[in-house]
């Protein structure tokens, strides 16, 4: 018994490995935000892309070169902002620091801007962003993209007066080298009216 082809087999794609953006801290330009709530509690999804550099639309290009439907196509640099609850709790407490340094990090990076709890208002504003190494595991599969972990000023970025945060590892297979190094691969021109925001 032979196996049955399927009409469109030779323009089907199979799935490739994304190129990656190499750790480091990059001037960022926010896309869009938008509130969300989870069993948590309310968060703040902050999906942004690089703005200046050999990099620069690095996610609006990843976003762009993928296969599918616009719903079935992912926008891969969100920075999820938990809400505090204001319960006193540890985790509300780091919460509110985490919350205030994205907030500071926005006026400072932006004359004139003062925030007023409108995260509409976000969207074009510059951040500075810190780019680490998470590792992950679904479905028994295993690995590794960067990610942006944390936020700063433009001025830090641009100074280079920032640490970056530690990699995301999972226990064992440690000895696999970090992502580092220009991605490859290469994306078509991206049109703003192209994009999910």
């Amino acid at each position: 018994m032979a196996i049955n082809r399927f009409g469109d087999f030779d323009k089907v794609q199979g799935y490739q490995d994304r190129p990656q953006l190499p750790t480091g801290g990059y001037i960022m330009r926010i896309m869009g935000a938008e509130v969300k709530e989870n069993r948590i509690g309310q968060y703040v999804q902050v999906s942004m892309d690089i703005a200046e550099g050999q990099y620069k639309d690095f996610f609006a290009d990843d976003y762009r070169s993928q296969d599918g439907s616009q719903r079935s196509k992912v926008w891969h640099c969100n920075y999820l902002l938990n809400v505090p609850t204001d319960d006193g709790s540890e985790r509300d407490g780091w919460t509110k620091r985490r919350f205030k340094t994205f907030t500071d990090a926005l006026e400072a990076s932006n004359d004139g801007y003062h925030f007023d709890w409108d995260e509409k208002k976000f969207k074009g504003l510059s951040i500075g962003g810190l780019f680490n190494v998470r590792e992950w595991e679904k479905d028994g599969r295993r690995g590794r993209n960067t990610n942006l972990a944390q936020v700063c000023s433009v001025d830090k970025i641009r100074t280079g007066k920032y640490k970056l945060p530690k990699d995301q590892l999972l226990p064992g297979d440690a000895a696999e080298p970090a992502i580092s190094g220009a991605p490859s691969g290469g994306f078509s021109v991206v049109h703003d009216d192209d994009l999910p925001f």
